[in-house]
């Protein structure tokens, strides 16, 4: 897993809601720009932070390699500032809770910054213009997970997080492509995100968070047990693989910080112990579930290694 850092403030809004970072292959006078071509050289898994308006506003990991792509059409105005041709990297994003200044930790890493190509300047801080996309070392990167982690509860995406996107970036494009009817796809698409005919079944199961008690399905989730992209097209929308946990929970539980026991006990990893305590959840059984669910909890307790 490599780190890259983009400057992308005048593109942000756009890159961080469509999933990606786009490029100019040169600049709009047809000068070649180094960080243009690092596009082409990012990897699928790499780690890049987002930086804008002199914050890193969030992480994504790379879930997709570059294509050659026109400047998007969502950048209207700006389209103009850039030649048309382009290279495009799709990313899965996760906004931090709270922003980082690298500003105001710049004698943590000025050292640690590259000679060349430095995203932003070793002596000020402010940040380098003419640089979009910057390799960052792996001492770099893991000081800025570190420093991050200082104010945030962001964790570093593991392999097992990783491989579950790829399979669900995969799996979409496998359903979009079947022969199967078009309902039936939006079916299927719709439950990847918690919503249409799966979320309503779970509502016929669960009826709030296990964990917090929120009752108010405006402010839950619902969260497949046996990931959507490991699940069968009859798994994907049954309200038995599922369950309504407040966003914080659902988090924990996706990448496999908690568990549960069919009686309703509350597994959880030691490393997570800490976070879970923080956020204020409460160690305690949350009751019973019905036997459709025992089958998919023990699929996740399984996965996990409890």
């Amino acid at each position: 897993m490599n780190y890259w850092w983009v400057n992308h403030k005048q593109t942000f809004t756009a890159e961080i809601n469509g999933g990606y970072i786009w490029s100019p292959k040169k600049n709009k006078n047809n000068s070649y720009n180094k960080s243009y071509d690092n596009l082409t050289l990012i990897n699928v898994g790499d780690l890049v932070f987002s930086y804008a308006d002199a914050q890193i506003k969030a992480i994504g990991i790379v879930i997709e390699g570059f294509k050659e792509q026109p400047v998007p059409s969502e950048f209207g105005n700006k389209a103009e500032l850039w030649n048309t041709d382009g290279y495009f990297v799709r990313i899965e994003w996760e906004l931090l809770q709270i922003p980082f200044k690298p500003k105001e930790h710049l004698f943590e890493i000025n050292t640690l910054l590259p000679e060349k190509y430095s995203p932003i300047q070793a002596n000020t801080g402010n940040g380098n213009q003419g640089i979009y996309l910057a390799s960052l070392s792996i001492a770099l990167g893991d000081k800025l997970i570190e420093l991050i982690n200082n104010s945030n509860n962001y964790i570093k995406p593991d392999l097992v997080e990783f491989e579950d996107s790829l399979a669900e970036e995969n799996e979409r494009r496998e359903i979009e492509n079947a022969e199967i009817p078009e309902q039936e796809k939006l079916q299927l698409i719709k439950a990847r995100k918690g919503q249409g005919i799966y979320r309503n079944n779970l509502l016929k199961i669960e009826f709030s968070c296990r964990i917090t008690g929120v009752s108010n399905i405006n402010f839950l989730t619902a969260s497949h047990i046996k990931p959507w992209c490991k699940s069968s097209n009859v798994e994907k929308i049954d309200g038995n693989n599922g369950l309504l946990l407040s966003p914080h929970v659902d988090k924990l539980f996706d990448r496999g910080y908690i568990s549960f026991k069919d009686n309703g006990d509350i597994l959880i990893k030691d490393f997570a112990l800490e976070v879970f305590i923080k956020w204020g959840l409460e160690i305690k059984n949350v009751g019973p579930f019905n036997k459709k669910q025992c089958a998919y909890l023990a699929y996740h307790r399984e996965r996990y290694g409890y």
